[in-house]
């Protein structure tokens, strides 16, 4: 699907804050950043495992949240033309970067990509103790690519994970992701918890 903006800046000019879409960001002056450049109603679910991952790790956080009652799909951005001033000075600053994204699939599994190949193998055998199947993501959203906010930190390197939509629901009690199956944390599974809580495990290596 080819993106309707070429970027967040042609995106900002033609869309409005807190009636199209809506920035979060939380600074904890952390070494990791944790965002979902596709949350909100875009990539359901991403924007909630991100900020529960950020919360247990205390680590900083950014989310640009779709709001639209429809038609949220043509606010995504890809993250190679996603040149968010906001987000590229937060991601700049940190040792980590971990992107959160959702792909298609009726199997709850998890796709990891991104140039950090010391932390990509760590997030595996963590994940996969989990008993999460976990899978190298091909070429289309692999997330190698210099031009991805996610190797622009200070190490030049970071980790993207595409989360299938079996998996994204699985976060949910109820396996739903619609708005209110969100936005109620007593909702949130306890599988999300354990996620998020191991990725906070791998990210405290160091």
């Amino acid at each position: 699907m080819v993106d309707k903006y070429t970027s967040m800046t042609e995106l900002f000019q033609q869309t409005s804050a807190q009636e199209d879409w809506e920035i979060e960001t939380i600074n904890r002056d952390s070494h990791v950043l944790v965002a979902a450049i596709h949350g909100g109603a875009i990539e359901r679910g991403t924007s909630e495992i991100a900020q529960l991952i950020a919360q247990l790790g205390g680590y900083d956080y950014y989310s640009f949240n779709a709001i639209r009652p429809n038609k949220n799909h043509e606010l995504h951005v890809t993250a190679n033309h996603f040149d968010d001033p906001l987000l590229l000075s937060m991601v700049r600053e940190k040792e980590h970067a971990l992107s959160i994204h959702g792909c298609m699939g009726d199997k709850p599994e998890i796709y990891i990509g991104g140039k950090d190949s010391t932390y990509i193998e760590r997030i595996k055998s963590k994940l996969t103790a989990q008993g999460v199947v976990v899978k190298d993501a091909p070429s289309p959203i692999a997330g190698k690519h210099a031009d991805n906010f996610v190797n622009q930190s200070k190490r030049q390197q970071g980790i993207q994970l595409e989360l299938t939509v079996a998996f994204r629901k699985a976060l949910f009690k109820n396996r739903q992701f619609k708005e209110q199956d969100r936005v109620n944390k007593d909702n949130w599974a306890p599988f999300m918890y354990q996620i998020a809580q191991a990725l906070v495990e791998v990210y405290q290596y160091e």
